[in-house]
C-alpha cells in the first residue's frame, strides 16, 4: 500500500444520507484504510437529498414514477441524462467544500475522491478539469457502486475506476460509457467491513446458537434498522405487536424525524423492544454498527434488500453474519440485489420460497416439524445449511407466524450451519479489493 500511503495523497469521501446505505458503506472503506492516511468526508450532512429521497421512496404514486424509469429503458436514458445535467448545474456547493479543502491541506497533491453516492460522482466528473487547474492539483475519481443494480445514474464517463459487486453488472456499466470513457470498471466482492469478518469465539457463536434452539431458554434477538426513507414502518408494527407473547426480543435502529416519531413512540411501550434512536444519519449508522460488536449480539436481523442484504456473503460464526429475513423490495435496485442472492443460492429461488410460505403457514402443528416426515424436514433443513437468509411474506400477521414456524422447525438452526460458496464476488474482502485496486492505479499512474 505504499503508493496509497503517500504523504501526497488526500482521500476525500463524497456520500449522501438517503438510506443511509451510502455512509454504511463509506465506514466499510474507512475501517479497512491502513494509518497514516489523511481522510475527509464531504456530504454526509446533506439533508435535502435526504427528503427527496424519503418522497420518492414513500408516497405510492412517485415511487410508481421512479419504477417506471428505472425499469423502461427509453425512460432510464431521459431520466439519467436529466438527472447528470442537473448535477452538473449543481456544482457550487461542492466546489466550495473543495476549495476549503485546499486552504486546510496546501501540500497535498493528489485528492483521491470516493464517492459512494452518484451525485456527488456526477458534480465532481463535471468540474475536475476545472478543479485541477484552478487548485494546482491531480483529481482521480473512484465511484463504489452501492447495490448490484446497472442502472445509468452509475454512468460516470469522467471516472477513474467505477467498483462493481458482480461481473454482470460489470459488463452492462461498460456497455453504457462512452467510446471515448477512460473509465475502467473493475469487479470486486461488495464491500462490508472488516471489522465485521472478524471470527467469534466458540463461546460467543455458542450464545446465538441458543437464541435458535428450541431446548434453549434464551429469546430470539431479532434487530430491524429503519431506512432513512423510512419506509415500511407499519409492517414492522404490525409485524412486532403480533409476536409480542413470543420469546423474541427487538432492537430497533433508526434516525428521529417527524416520520418515525410516532413509531418509536408505539414501540417504546414494548417491554420487549429495545431501541436505538439517532439524531442524525451518521449517529444512526454508529448505532446500528455498534449493535455487531455486543455479546452475544443479534442472531436475526430484518431488513429490506437494500445494501444491508450483502452481509449475506459473511458466514453465521463471523461478527455481521447474522441471519437475514428479507421485506419487499422498494425500487428496481432493491429488486436487482434480491436477484443476486437469488442467483448465488443465498436465499431460495421463488419456487422454493413459495413452497416454504405455503408449509409453514398452513401446515396443521404437531408431529415431527409440522407433520412433515423425517426425509422432508431433513431436506428442508439441509437446504436451509446453504441459505443466508429467506423472505418474509407482504402480510405482518403472515409474516409473525413465519418467524415462529422458522424457529420451531428447526429451518432458522440450520441456517447456522451455512456451507460457503467458492464464488469471487462472494467473498468478504471487498474492502481490501477496493484499496489494493486503488493502489496498483496508483502505482500505475505514477509511472505514466
Amino acid at each position: 500500500m505504499e503508493n496509497l500511503l503517500s504523504k501526497d495523497n488526500l482521500i476525500i469521501f463524497t456520500t449522501a444520507p438517503t438510506g443511509l446505505g451510502h455512509i454504511r458503506v463509506m465506514d466499510a472503506l474507512l475501517d479497512g484504510l491502513p494509518e497514516g492516511v489523511d481522510v475527509k468526508e464531504v456530504g454526509v450532512q446533506n439533508i435535502s437529498a435526504a427528503k427527496i429521497h424519503r418522497l420518492g421512496s414513500v408516497f405510492p404514486f412517485l415511487q410508481k414514477i421512479t419504477e417506471f424509469y428505472q425499469t423502461n429503458p427509453m425512460a432510464e436514458k431521459i431520466a439519467a441524462g436529466v438527472y447528470k445535467a442537473y448535477h452538473h448545474s449543481k456544482t457550487k456547493e461542492i466546489t466550495a467544500r473543495l476549495k476549503e479543502l485546499k486552504v486546510k491541506f496546501p501540500n497535498k497533491k493528489n485528492w483521491l475522491i470516493v464517492s459512494t453516492h452518484h451525485a456527488f460522482a456526477h458534480e465532481i466528473e463535471y468540474i475536475k478539469g476545472k478543479l485541477e487547474r484552478n487548485l494546482g492539483i491531480k483529481i482521480l475519481l473512484f465511484v463504489i457502486m452501492t447495490d448490484d443494480s446497472p442502472q445509468r445514474v452509475w454512468v460516470i464517463n469522467n471516472a477513474d475506476i467505477i467498483f462493481s459487486p458482480s461481473e454482470r453488472t460489470s459488463l452492462k456499466i461498460h456497455s453504457m460509457l462512452k467510446s471515448n470513457s477512460a473509465a475502467k470498471i473493475i469487479t470486486i466482492s461488495f464491500p462490508v467491513s472488516p471489522r465485521l469478518t472478524k471470527r467469534l469465539t466458540d463461546e460467543e457463536f455458542n450464545q446465538i446458537s441458543g437464541q435458535f434452539d428450541n431446548a434453549q431458554k434464551q429469546p430470539l434477538h431479532i434487530e430491524i434498522p429503519i431506512s432513512g426513507a423510512a419506509v415500511q414502518l407499519d409492517f414492522f408494527k404490525k409485524l412486532i405487536d403480533s409476536l409480542k407473547q413470543e420469546k423474541i426480543k427487538f432492537t430497533i435502529v433508526g434516525q428521529d424525524s417527524i416520520y418515525t416519531k410516532m413509531f418509536f413512540t408505539h414501540l417504546g411501550k414494548n417491554q420487549n423492544v429495545g431501541l436505538l434512536i439517532g439524531r442524525g444519519a451518521k449517529q444512526t449508522v454508529n448505532y446500528y454498527e455498534s449493535l455487531f460488536y455486543q455479546s452475544p449480539r443479534p442472531g436475526v436481523e430484518i431488513t429490506k434488500p437494500s445494501e444491508q442484504c450483502f452481509k449475506s456473503i459473511l458466514k453465521p460464526n463471523e461478527q455481521g453474519g447474522v441471519v437475514l429475513l428479507l421485506t419487499n423490495p422498494v425500487g428496481r435496485q432493491e429488486q436487482d440485489n434480491l436477484n443476486f442472492l437469488v442467483r448465488h443460492d443465498l436465499i431460495p429461488d421463488t419456487k422454493h420460497q413459495e413452497k416454504l410460505f405455503s408449509i409453514l403457514l398452513t401446515s396443521a402443528k404437531g408431529g415431527p416439524a409440522f407433520g412433515w416426515n423425517m426425509q422432508e424436514l431433513s431436506y428442508w433443513t439441509y437446504r436451509a445449511s446453504h441459505w443466508r437468509g429467506v423472505r418474509l411474506p407482504s402480510n405482518s400477521k403472515d409474516a409473525a407466524e413465519f418467524i415462529i414456524n422458522l424457529k420451531q422447525s428447526g429451518i432458522l438452526l440450520a441456517m447456522l450451519s451455512y456451507v460457503s460458496h467458492k464464488k469471487k464476488e462472494l467473498t468478504s474482502g471487498g474492502v481490501a479489493q477496493i484499496w489494493e485496486e486503488i493502489d496498483k492505479f496508483l502505482g500505475y499512474n505514477k509511472r505514466a
